[in-house]
């Protein structure tokens, strides 16, 4: 994993996580996934910025430059989203509430990672949602976990 990987080297990072069940031979078993796959919180100076980029040719930084103004706004947002993190171990969440059926969707990673296709349901009791993969005139209705899925229709 890139967080501990990143910890181990001594850089402070935070990977907000969720809890996600799932059925394994008749036994419920709860990991936790990340809340936004792909997005990692780094605190960085300059010269560790610039380190990593250099050992990490997958890392995609967005920089937020220092400004006392900003600063308080992005801790308010890191509180925020830690409550939320805290909240979903008590309550049940919906990720990505806002796709529908009907919605055209592209997957972001797994297997069929870039793939663009329809939802046909949701299924947030699995917190799952279901898509239509049409293949050589074939349709296949495919279940994927909602974090995987980037809305593209308004």
């Amino acid at each position: 994993m890139v967080a501990q990987k990143l910890r181990n080297a001594g850089i402070a990072c935070y990977l907000p996580v969720v809890p996600r069940a799932y059925m394994m031979h008749s036994t419920k078993v709860i990991t936790e996934v990340p809340m936004f796959p792909g997005y990692l919180f780094l605190c960085l100076g300059r010269f560790e910025a610039a380190d990593l980029k250099i050992r990490e040719k997958k890392i995609v930084k967005i920089d937020l430059q220092f400004d006392e103004g900003r600063e308080a706004l992005l801790i308010d947002e890191l509180h925020t989203l830690q409550r939320c993190e805290a909240l979903a171990k008590t309550e049940p969440i919906l990720i990505n509430p806002g796709i529908r059926h009907g919605d055209k969707v592209l997957i972001t990673s797994g297997s069929l990672a870039g793939l663009v296709t329809e939802v046909v349901r949701r299924d947030d009791a699995h917190d799952a949602i279901i898509v239509n993969v049409t293949l050589l005139g074939q349709h296949i209705e495919y279940r994927l976990p909602a974090e995987k899925l980037k809305k593209l229709t308004e």
